[in-house]
């Protein structure tokens, strides 16, 4: 079968597409993998994911001046999760989803005033034991990745570190949460390495702030698995909205 399609030429361009499109990371990191060497099920993904563009080629990143007005924002309300800050974000890992050498796929989203300001689908090292510790190593990432954004956001503010309340990083893993609070190390996390402690250390310098949400609400699952369903179009309307409509609003309100 002749696809007639360069598959590297067409995952360098999604891959920086999926600068914006959070909704297509999880499976450009995937297809990213076979690059040097596609198959026929590579390919076929691909065109399915074009397709895909194809017929949602109408969503965007959208900030709100006013960050209750935010899809995010109303989310957590009906949660009954009260956010005070427009700086947040969301990390989430699946576990042992790499059957070939037991990686598994974390990804975190960091938005600001209701809009994605970075995220990353990612398989890193090393090779988690349980679920709660691969959310745990995942938060690291997200923590990390948060700093430099935090800090960025001080100076544009012209407020100081240690001033500005903690920010909230988002979890449906109770346990990750509770690894992350708890000063001790166990017999459960005392092998873990320890520069992914640096989420303790932010936690207990008041940077950030581990909250629970629900797996149903958990935004980050959009990077971590296929999801089947409805939920993957109720994700993604939490952190896109579709632009012809909007613009379809503005036109009327002018």
């Amino acid at each position: 079968m002749d696809f007639n399609s360069d598959f590297a030429s067409c995952i360098e361009l999604l891959i920086n597409l999926s600068m914006i499109r959070v909704d297509i990371v999880f499976a450009v990191n995937k297809l990213a993998k076979f690059t040097r060497q596609p198959g026929k099920v590579q390919f076929k993904a691909l065109i399915h994911l074009l397709c895909y563009l194809c017929n949602n080629n109408n969503y965007g990143i959208h900030f709100y001046s006013n960050i209750e007005e935010s899809p995010m924002y109303q989310m957590l309300l009906q949660q009954n999760i009260s956010e005070k800050h427009s700086f947040f974000g969301f990390a989430d890992s699946s576990w042992n989803d790499d059957q070939d050498n037991g990686r598994r796929t974390g990804f975190f989203i960091i938005t600001y005033m209701g809009g994605a300001i970075d995220h990353s689908s990612n398989m890193p090292y090393p090779i988690a034991l349980s679920s709660a510790e691969a959310e745990y190593n995942e938060g690291c990432i997200a923590f990390m990745a948060a700093n430099h954004l935090r800090m960025l956001l001080c100076k544009l503010e012209g407020s100081t570190d240690d001033t500005k309340d903690a920010t909230s990083k988002y979890f449906d893993s109770k346990s990750a949460i509770a690894m992350g609070n708890n000063y001790k190390d166990t017999k459960h996390t005392r092998h873990i390495l320890r520069h992914h402690h640096c989420v303790r250390q932010n936690i207990e310098a008041n940077r950030f702030k581990a909250r629970w949400i629900s797996t149903e609400f958990q935004i980050a699952d959009i990077g971590t698995k296929n999801n089947d369903g409805p939920r993957p179009k109720i994700l993604l309307q939490l952190v896109l909205i579709q632009i012809q409509d909007q613009m379809k609003d503005l036109v009327q309100e002018g």
